[in-house]
């Protein structure tokens, strides 16, 4: 299955993604948000791993904001660089954010642990990844990941304050899920009714064992 890159940000209750943005982008927005309150810099520099076609960078306006992508190929970085070995020097930035990328890094501690080191202490950290997701960008496709297998991450490299939260719940899953066998606009009445159906379950009865996505929010 390839993925194509994130260009921009809307949700369509008809896509086949409905139920993982509708909850992913919020969580984004407020550790984002969250950052850039409590960073003391008055133009913090950020980091944005695997950064493609920049969809997140209107949330650092009035950043210092460098996008960092393993090629050119579809993506708009300012560094070619690999997520294990990022050529900034150690604790140089206020904010790393990554989306999204860190289940197609081989080594995935080596860059949680690059992440920590180009961090100023006090930096935040915005990482999300899958816990629940069809195989995709094949064959560079090699992780998923439960909360505890973020926070074991987060705390091999150093970090010892963060937050982990699902990005929607079982049920929403469950039906994403499913809206992700229906391709084509021939389907699309029928991923209406899955994602709304989802969206007014998953409020209904709230669990979250198993989520499609998490988003982290650690401090170095």
């Amino acid at each position: 299955m390839k993925a194509s890159r994130l260009k921009f940000r809307k949700l369509k209750i008809w896509g086949q993604d409905y139920l993982v943005y509708r909850y992913l982008w919020p969580n984004i927005e407020w550790a984002v948000g969250l950052a850039r309150q409590l960073t003391s810099c008055r133009q913090p520099i950020v980091l944005d791993i695997g950064c493609g076609q920049k969809p997140y960078a209107d949330l650092f306006e009035g950043c210092f904001y460098l996008g960092l992508n393993f090629t050119k190929n579809d993506a708009m970085p300012d560094i070619i660089a690999d997520a294990t070995s990022i050529p900034v020097v150690t604790g140089a930035m206020d904010i790393v954010f990554s989306t999204q990328v860190i289940e197609h890094v081989a080594d995935p501690q080596a860059m949680v642990r690059e992440c920590f080191r180009v961090l100023k202490p006090g930096g935040f950290l915005i990482l999300t990844g899958p816990f629940y997701w069809p195989l995709h960008e094949e064959p560079y496709d090699f992780h998923r990941f439960t909360k505890y297998g973020f926070a074991n991450l987060l705390a091999n490299a150093g970090f010892s304050q963060w937050e982990i939260r699902p990005d929607g719940g079982d049920i929403a899953q469950v039906f994403l899920s499913i809206n992700l066998l229906f391709r084509g606009r021939l389907f699309a009445p029928i991923r209406v009714f899955f994602n709304l159906m989802g969206m007014l379950l998953d409020t209904l009865i709230h669990r979250t064992s198993c989520p499609a996505n998490y988003t982290v929010f650690a401090k170095a």
